[in-house]
C-alpha cells in the first residue's frame, strides 16, 4: 500500500516522462498553435490581465494591448498566454487538447537555443517566465527548479540585473525607449521574486545576489511621463544592498502611489530572503560568537521595516473608509504574510540557539506569528487565489506545522482555550489552502505534506520537552528540499530519539 510520503515523493521528485510528450525542435515553436477565433483570443488575453497579472506583472497592460492590436506582439507569446489562461479558467474549446499543448510548451527548449549574443528579445523572456511560473506551481520539483535557474541565468546573460547601466555602454540598449526599459524592469523583478520563492522552498542559495543589482525598482508610467521619459536620479529608487537599510527605502516609495504596493511586495520578499540567509549563517557557523549578534540585528531590522510602513499597514482588515480596493487589500495581505513568515522563521532560528526563558519567549513568538498568519488568512477572498502568487502557500504550510507542534507543548497546553484556538487557526489556514488547491498543484502537495506530518506526529505521546521541540526545529526543511519527505516520515523517530538524550 502506498503511503502519503510515497505519493508526495512521486508528485514532487519524479521527472515528467519526456517519451510521452510531443517531439519538439527549435524550428517548431508553434506546431501546437491554439486554433480559436480572434474574439476568443482577445477574451482570454483580457482574462489573463484580469486574473493573473497581479501575480505576474511582467507587462504594462495598456502597452501590451496596444501592441497586440497593432500586431506587434510575438505570436508565440500570445499563444502561450492564451493556452495557460484557458487551462487555469477551464476554457477548453472542442478539440483543443490543452494538456497536450501545455506539455509541448513545457518540453520546449527554445529560449536557450534562440537567445544568441547580446540582442535582447523581451517577448521570448516573457514567455520563458510564464512557463517557469506555471511549471513551478503545477509541476513543482527538480525540473521546475532547474527551469527557473536557467531563466535566471539567461536574465543575467541578457543583462537586466544591471538595467540602468546598459544604455551607457551598449548602443542597442541606448536605442530602447524608456517605456520598454520599464517593461524590462517589470520582468526582472518577477524573476527576482520567483528565484526567491523557489530557493526558499528548496532550502538552496539564491541565484540572484541582491548586493549586485543595478536595476531600479518600478516607476509608474505617469511618473515617467511627467519626467519627459527621463527620471531624475532622486526619482529612481534602488533596492538596498544590505538588510540594515531595507526599511529606509519605504519613504522614497510612497512618492509613487501607483507602484507602491508592487514595490513593497519586492521589499517584503527581500525580508524573507534575508532571514533565510541568516539561517544559512546559523547552519554554517552555529558555534561562532557572531550568530547571536546576527539574530539580534535581523530582529531589529524587521521591527524597523514593520514600523516604516504606512499607518495601519499590518491591520488585516480592508480599509474601506480610506477607499482601499479589494485588489489592493489582498496585495497588502500578501506583504503581511511575508513579514509574518520572516518573523516566524527568525523565531525558529532563535529557538534552535537559545535555552531557558529566552527559548520560551522565542517559542511563544512563533505561536504569535502563526496566529498573525491565520488572522490574515481569515480575511482572504477566495476569488483572489488566482490573482496572487500561490507561492505564499509556503507560508501557510510553515504556520500549520508549528501550530501542530505547539498543541503538544506544555506552554500551549496550559493556556486557557489554547488548543481550541490553535485548532481554529489551523482550520482557517487549511480552508484557504483548499481554495488555492482548486487551481494549483503546489498547495495540493502542501496539504498532503501536512497530512503526512500530522499522521507521523500523532504517534508522539505526552507533552514535548524543549529538547524535543528543538529536534523538530533543527530537522525542518522546505517542501522542495531533497530531504523533505524523509523529514515527514521520521518526525516520530526524531521526537522519540530526542526524548532519550
Amino acid at each position: 500500500m502506498s503511503t502519503p510520503e510515497d505519493s508526495l515523493a512521486s508528485s514532487t521528485l519524479r521527472p515528467r516522462d519526456a517519451s510521452k510528450e510531443p517531439s519538439v525542435t527549435a524550428q517548431s515553436t508553434n506546431t501546437f498553435e491554439f486554433e480559436i477565433s480572434s474574439q476568443q483570443e482577445e477574451y482570454l488575453l483580457d482574462k489573463y490581465f484580469d486574473l493573473f497579472h497581479d501575480a505576474n506583472p511582467i507587462y504594462s497592460r495598456a502597452n501590451f494591448l496596444q501592441n497586440y492590436r497593432n500586431a506587434l506582439c510575438s505570436k508565440d507569446l500570445i499563444s502561450t498566454m492564451v493556452i495557460i489562461t484557458a487551462k487555469l479558467i477551464g476554457f477548453a474549446p472542442e478539440g483543443s487538447d490543452l494538456d497536450i499543448r501545455i506539455d509541448h510548451l513545457l518540453s520546449s527548449n527554445h529560449l536557450e537555443l534562440d537567445i544568441i549574443g547580446d540582442s535582447p528579445n523581451l517577448d521570448q523572456m516573457r514567455k520563458a517566465y510564464i512557463m517557469a511560473f506555471y511549471e513551478f506551481h503545477q509541476f513543482p520539483g527538480d525540473q521546475s527548479w532547474m527551469r527557473i535557474g536557467r531563466l535566471t541565468r539567461i536574465a543575467y546573460r541578457v543583462g537586466i540585473d544591471k538595467l540602468e547601466r546598459l544604455p551607457t555602454f551598449y548602443p542597442d540598449w541606448a536605442a530602447i525607449s524608456k517605456a520598454e526599459m520599464q517593461e524590462w524592469r517589470l520582468l526582472w523583478w518577477c524573476i527576482y521574486k520567483i528565484d526567491s520563492y523557489t530557493n526558499l522552498a528548496a532550502g538552496t542559495p539564491y541565484l540572484i545576489d541582491k548586493d549586485f543589482i543595478n536595476t531600479a525598482l518600478m516607476m509608474s508610467e505617469s511618473n515617467i511621463a511627467s519626467s519627459n521619459g527621463e527620471p531624475t536620479e532622486s526619482e529612481v529608487v534602488y533596492l538596498p544592498t544590505s538588510f540594515q537599510g531595507l526599511w529606509e527605502v519605504i519613504p522614497s516609495l510612497t512618492s509613487d502611489p501607483e507602484t507602491f504596493l508592487a514595490n513593497v511586495h519586492i521589499v517584503t520578499v527581500t525580508a524573507m530572503r534575508d532571514v533565510a540567509l541568516v539561517g544559512r549563517i546559523y547552519f554554517l557557523r552555529e558555534h561562532t560568537g557572531t550568530v547571536e549578534e546576527v539574530f539580534k540585528e535581523a530582529e531589529r531590522q524587521l521591527s524597523a521595516l514593520r514600523l516604516a510602513l504606512p499607518f495601519g499597514w499590518l491591520n488585516t482588515d480592508r480599509n474601506a473608509l480610506a477607499g482601499e480596493s479589494q485588489s489592493n487589500h489582498h496585495a497588502r495581505l500578501v506583504t503581511i504574510f511575508h513579514l509574518s513568515f520572516a518573523q516566524l522563521f527568525l523565531g525558529i532560528l532563535k529557538c534552535r540557539a537559545e535555552e531557558g526563558d529566552e527559548w520560551t519567549r522565542s517559542w511563544q513568538k512563533i505561536l504569535e506569528n502563526c496566529q498573525d498568519i491565520a488572522r490574515a488568512a481569515a480575511q482572504w477572498d477566495s476569488s483572489f487565489c488566482v490573482r496572487v502568487d500561490p507561492a505564499i502557500n509556503l507560508v501557510l504550510l510553515t504556520a500549520l506545522i508549528f501550530l501542530e507542534v505547539h498543541k503538544k507543548t506544555s506552554i500551549s497546553s496550559t493556556a486557557v482555550n489554547s488548543e481550541s484556538s490553535i485548532k481554529h487557526d489551523q482550520t482557517i489556514i487549511r480552508l484557504l489552502l483548499d481554495q488555492f488547491a482548486k487551481i494549483w498543484t503546489f498547495p495540493r502537495l502542501i496539504i498532503l505534506s501536512f497530512k503526512s506530518f500530522r499522521e507521523s506526529f500523532s504517534g508522539v505521546s505526552g507533552s514535548l520537552s524543549q529538547r524535543q521541540v528543538n529536534a523538530i526545529l533543527l530537522s525542518y526543511k522546505g517542501p522542495l528540499h531533497p530531504r523533505w519527505v524523509q523529514f515527514l516520515a521520521s518526525v516520530r523517530t526524531i521526537v522519540n530519539d530526542a526524548g532519550y538524550l
